[in-house]
């Protein structure tokens, strides 16, 4: 009894509720809805929830906008796993949870009323936004969806910062944005609604000279150069085959003959350079199936090279036979010519960890086995015209790293294949899209991305999308082919965050870990001082 009365009287306190609005505003501003300006202002009421709270308060907090967030923001994982999407969203709800707890220790540590204390205070907080968001990309593997900064994926001139900082840097940009408004309207509140600007609350001048900053970056990147470029015609094959058919006996014939069909007619219409096909698009393993190698010697044999995404099997001397998600090129007489095989797999998706010790986190996905990861990245050339590419496949277009060392591998071009259809027809497929364009962005590469089902297009180095594949309502389910005209770089120099990678997010990493040894040091001297007191 008392520990529901308890929890009664905290649900009629305001904070919860204003934790439960900032996670979802926040899913407002990432698909289906893309209100981009709900992320300038959804982290204001959480921002001004915390004053006064302890950490632990202020990680509850933090941990219940999250869940908010987390739990809305990537529902369609139901349509694979109800367990994985409850488990993956309570998982990720432990970084804002952090976030809330840095910022109660970051408000105690700094004395806001003295001018350089609030100054680094202000610049703290998007620091350890970012820094959060870059750990969770990076930690047990990794799981970098939806980083804040994808929400302006529409705003051009924004987005370039993330040639030099990544997508994390514009993060921070936003997260700054949210501490100035909280912070005026905390004043404000603090004052009854009297309090004048003075020069001790600095929060919109360094807001306003960071914006700035970035807008003239922006433009300036925006700026058309002079470095030369070739054009490429590459047809992309979006066959529109759903999950329950893939791999279902009686729809083989169907998925070949959607293969067949609209490669003919790509071929025949568009005279591509390349025919791209999506991620496991055939039903087998193709140096292993006599009617998938057959269908691959016929339509490239029309005159364009075929880059296929599928299973691929490898025979070792010694142990158990090895299974990859793989992406071969072919060339126009039906050759092979290289291969790739995906690195970085999807957890419950492609893998189950630890299955042999324990077997029963089986039930919590639907594939059958495991694939096994790739070694390497691979740089793919095409012979005519002579283009080096290098492959995503599936979610590796959320692991920056990867992009990253292909294009200093020498590649100017990305190209991503996927299946998306496991999620159906859900937000999904735009929010997977956006991580593409962001690694164009980062390394100012184009990209084309191949989707079996969702979201088909081309992207160019600056992130603007071109050559959607959709029908006349803009509906992108659909089965077809589009002819993306991409204008391939190449002399460009490598970007600054292709050069030195994640920089921006190791240093918002140091900044947590200061927040934190600060704290602890505030602690121990407040404690030691406590015991001279009594001794």
């Amino acid at each position: 009894m008392l520990r529901r009365r308890h929890i009664a009287d905290r649900l009629r306190q305001p904070r919860p509720w204003a934790a439960l609005l900032s996670g979802v505003w926040l899913s407002t501003a990432f698909a289906p809805l893309n209100w981009a300006g709900a992320a300038w202002i959804a982290f204001v009421p959480l921002i001004l929830a915390l004053p006064g709270q302890s950490p632990r308060s202020g990680f509850r907090l933090g941990y219940l906008a999250g869940a908010a967030y987390w739990l809305t923001a990537i529902f369609w994982l139901r349509h694979t796993t109800w367990g994985g999407w409850l488990l993956l969203s309570l998982y990720c709800a432990l970084y804002t949870g952090a976030f809330g707890l840095l910022v109660t220790m970051a408000a105690r540590l700094f004395n806001l009323r003295r001018l350089g204390e609030r100054i680094t205070f202000i610049l703290a907080l998007p620091l350890i936004w970012a820094g959060l968001e870059f750990l969770r990309g990076i930690l047990f593997t990794g799981f970098a969806w939806n980083p804040l900064g994808n929400t302006q994926y529409a705003h051009h001139v924004l987005i370039q910062l993330a040639a030099w900082t990544g997508v994390y840097g514009i993060s921070a940009v936003i997260m700054l944005v949210n501490v100035a408004i909280a912070l005026t309207l905390q004043r404000y509140m603090d004052s009854g609604f009297k309090s004048p600007v003075s020069a001790r609350q600095p929060e919109w001048p360094i807001t306003v000279a960071v914006l700035l900053a970035v807008m003239l970056l922006g433009n300036r990147a925006l700026t058309p150069e002079s470095f030369p470029t070739q054009p490429l015609r590459a047809a992309v094959i979006q066959p529109n085959v759903p999950q329950y058919e893939k791999w279902t006996e009686a729809f083989v014939d169907s998925i070949y003959e959607r293969l067949d069909r609209l490669t003919r007619l790509a071929i025949s219409s568009g005279e591509p350079d390349l025919v791209i096909w999506p991620e496991t698009a055939v039903p087998d393993y193709v140096r292993e199936s006599r009617r998938s190698y057959a269908l691959v010697q016929t339509l490239t044999r029309m005159g364009a090279p075929l880059l296929m995404g599928t299973m691929d099997i490898t025979w070792p001397d010694e142990g158990e036979p090895q299974h990859f998600n793989s992406a071969m090129l072919f060339d126009d007489r039906g050759r092979m010519l290289t291969t790739y095989d995906k690195q970085h797999l999807v957890m419950f998706g492609e893998y189950v960890p630890l299955q042999r010790f324990l077997p029963f986190l089986s039930a919590m996905t639907p594939i059958e086995g495991s694939f096994d990861p790739g070694k390497e990245s691979t740089i793919f050339t095409l012979p005519q015209p002579e283009i080096s590419f290098g492959v995503l496949i599936c979610f590796e277009d959320t692991v920056a790293r990867l992009s990253r060392t292909a294009v200093r591998g020498g590649a100017q071009l990305l190209i991503n294949q996927t299946n998306d259809a496991w999620f159906e027809e859900s937000a999904a497929a735009w929010q997977h899209m956006l991580h593409s364009l962001f690694r164009a962005v980062e390394t100012r590469t184009p990209v084309i991305r191949s989707a079996n089902t969702g979201v088909s297009c081309g992207i160019d180095a600056f992130g603007r999308i071109h050559d959607l594949l959709a029908d006349d309502d803009g509906y992108t389910f659909i089965e077809g082919f589009r002819i993306v005209q991409s204008e391939i770089p190449t002399n460009r120099p490598l970007t600054f965050y292709t050069r030195y990678g994640d920089w921006f997010g190791w240093l918002a990493t140091v900044a947590i870990a200061a927040i934190v040894a600060g704290w602890k040091r505030a602690r121990f001297t407040s404690d030691l001082e406590a015991s001279n007191l009594t001794s």
